[in-house]
């Protein structure tokens, strides 16, 4: 028999056949290739899930020979695995035991919900099958099973059982297969598996030591991320050993994991941090750092590293932009060699420097005036598209001007980027050239495709999402509305009903996925409707919060009573997100910002002002991985700041640029 992706697998026939010996056996010399452990206990617990499975397979007769048993299925690469997987008909069955167990705690259920959440997501073999999670607890008390089996996104609520009632478990399942053909266990158990971490799970794998090959997707997406990632520690090494200055620009779609190349050069190994050299990822976004720094550090605690000390090394590794600015700007050279900056497009003009720091240059220009002081540097500019929401956001063009004044001053900087953050393009604007006079003269241009990236891996259910915020934004709504038809799931769900979003939400609120809601900070309005105002950029335990804190704390994002602004959601994520739409963004003929000027509305005429709005919905557009729900308020004619017909026309745009109604 062929090794299998599982460390067993075959038909229930065969394994009914089989020799239970040699079963123990092939999984124990599998483990063991992987880690070491308790191989005692496992052993037994192992041995009791054969005879339970074993028994419930007798119990049901022979019409069950036919199905798929899979045993200890890798979920992914570092290390996850599913106690059994029985394939029924064209169900997917998800076994988690507790050998030994008299309860089945509500951590038993979410671990199993989420494992077949998974499975949904990212297992190419259970795309578009049914998945019913089952608990097994081998001693607990009977449990009555529900009438029949209701799947919502493909995903049932989770079954739970003792060892005596999962032949019961499965029955049910037969049933409601209803005569659906086999599915192929071979096919099954070869199928690819393409996790997305989150954001805050990915810098929690790259700080516990994982590449991003290993947390990362097994398809193309991750060949595109690994050979990135090895591309800029070449060029870190580079500038080290010819004692040479460079920079990179890192452009890409929204959620092409651009900051996860950051963590990933900042805190794996010795190629990240050059030849043991510190590094750090600077970052202007003081929630997103806040809510990394405490993500690592609780993580690193709960490996048994003090919270202290998980903490210092975080923060040397994650810091504050503007206070490195303001510790560097003047007397010694900063440790760190490697730098990265996150959102490098948002990168402030002179005019801001001159009010944040008293001195009238460009946020680059500082930059580049601390590492000129250095023998060597690398600085990795992690560059999105359509994320500036505030005045003095220069883009690319002011990277431009302070390179070419660097080297008038005789301080030339390699450049690496791709063909778009040199000359301009769809997802970076101006380019780098954009802000020269002498253009090329002025610089050594080294162009990297490799650090240009395509593929979108934030919305992995819907990945031309970020391409259709692009079209509804830009007015372009029947555009809009033919990518929304080339999706598999509608871009949003939209509703006039808060309860019925919220509702909508709480439903999809499973496993470990959060679930939460979001508006804009120029909405003031929607307190009219009951929906508080988001917590303030300065306000960071709260943020930190809403983000990390679990289901059932009134303060976690699941608890869905406050909302996230553009400000204190930006670089961060959720699996679901609720939008409220509010009275700053309306269309007539075309989008129409608008800025409170109480007691009423005013139009907003400036260029960069609109497009600060506009980007302020693209952030809130492109905040979801898995789904997302637009609430649109009905308003109310007899308030000046409410009226109907806005409200009435923005939610039939929606809808015609493609979202559905609830």
């Amino acid at each position: 028999m062929a090794e299998t992706r599982s460390f067993w697998a075959g038909t229930v026939g065969s394994f009914l056949q089989a020799d239970f010996e040699k079963i123990l056996g092939q999984l124990a010399v599998r483990v063991s290739l992987i880690h070491s452990g308790n191989e005692e206990q496992q052993l037994i617990a192992w041995k009791r899930e054969l005879d339970i499975l074993q028994g419930a397979f007798e119990t049901l007769g022979t019409d069950v020979l036919p199905w798929g048993v899979l045993l200890e299925m890798p979920l992914q690469r570092l290390g996850r695995r599913l106690d059994a997987v029985v394939i029924i008909g064209g169900t997917i069955a998800v076994v988690e035991f507790k050998v030994g167990s008299r309860t089945c705690s509500s951590s038993d259920v979410q671990q199993v919900e989420d494992y077949a959440l998974c499975l949904r997501d990212f297992h190419a073999g259970s795309r578009g099958r049914n998945v019913v999670p089952i608990v097994c607890a081998e001693h607990a008390p009977p449990v009555d099973l529900p009438p029949s089996i209701h799947v919502l996104e493909n995903v049932s609520p989770v079954l739970q059982c003792n060892a005596g009632g999962l032949a019961n478990c499965l029955a049910m399942i037969q049933r409601f297969n209803d005569g659906a053909p086999q599915l192929d266990w071979e096919t099954f158990d070869s199928s690819s598996y393409n996790p997305t971490p989150s954001i805050v799970d990915a810098a929690r794998h790259v700080y516990a030591g994982h590449a991003v090959a290993e947390i990362g997707r097994a398809d193309a997406s991750a060949e595109v991320l690994e050979s990135a990632a090895n591309r800029l520690k070449e060029i870190a090494i580079q500038a080290k050993r010819k004692g040479s200055r460079r920079i990179c620009f890192v452009s890409g779609t929204p959620g092409s994991g651009k900051t996860m190349l950051g963590l990933d050069l900042v805190f794996t190994g010795d190629a990240g941090r050059v030849a043991g050299e510190p590094a750090a990822l600077l970052s202007g976004n003081r929630p997103l750092v806040h809510v990394l720094r405490e993500a690592l550090a609780e993580d690193a605690a709960s490996r048994g590293m003090t919270k202290k000390e998980a903490r210092r090394q975080v923060y040397q590794g994650l810091q504050n932009l503007l206070d490195y600015l303001k510790e560097h700007s003047q007397g010694e050279a900063p440790p760190e060699h490697v730098l990265v900056f996150d959102e490098a497009q948002r990168a402030w003009d002179a005019e801001v420097g001159k009010k944040l720091l008293g001195r009238e240059r460009s946020e680059p220009a500082l930059f580049l005036d601390i590492l000129n002081r250095m023998p060597w540097a690398c600085l990795v500019c992690l560059v999105g598209p359509g994320q500036e929401i505030n005045r003095g956001e220069g883009g690319l063009a002011l990277w431009g001007q302070a390179l070419e004044e660097a080297a008038q001053d005789g301080n030339r900087w390699v450049v690496h980027a791709g063909y778009d953050a040199i000359h301009g393009g769809e997802y970076v604007g101006d380019g780098i050239l954009s802000g020269m006079h002498s253009q090329r003269n002025a610089l050594q241009l080294v162009e990297e495709p490799s650090i240009h990236l395509t593929a979108g891996l934030r919305s992995y259910r819907t990945p031309s999402h970020g391409q259709w915020v692009a079209a509804l934004l830009g007015g372009r709504i029947e555009e809009a509305a033919s990518i929304a038809r080339g999706m598999d799931a509608p871009p949003a769900y939209i509703t006039r009903d808060l309860p019925m979003l919220k509702s909508w939400l709480r439903e999809r609120c499973r496993g470990n996925q959060r679930v939460g809601l979001l508006a804009s900070s120029g909405a003031v309005r929607l307190i009219a409707d009951g929906i508080p105002p988001s917590p303030r950029s300065n306000e960071l335990d709260q943020v930190a919060h809403w983000f990390l804190k679990p289901s059932g704390d009134y303060r976690s994002s699941n608890a869905l009573e406050v909302p996230l602004s553009e400000f204190v959601c930006q670089g961060l994520e959720i699996d679901y997100a609720g939008i409220c739409w509010g009275g700053d963004l309306i269309w007539d003929d075309g989008w129409q910002p608008r800025a409170m000027r109480a007691p009423k509305w005013q139009m907003v005429r400036k260029d960069d002002a609109r497009m600060y709005r506009l980007n302020t919905y693209r952030v809130l557009l492109t905040r979801a991985r898995a789904g997302l729900g637009i609430f649109v308020p009905f308003g109310d004619d007899d308030d000046q700041t409410r009226k109907r017909r806005q409200f009435d026309l923005g939610c039939k745009t929606l809808k015609m640029a493609g979202c559905v109604s609830l």
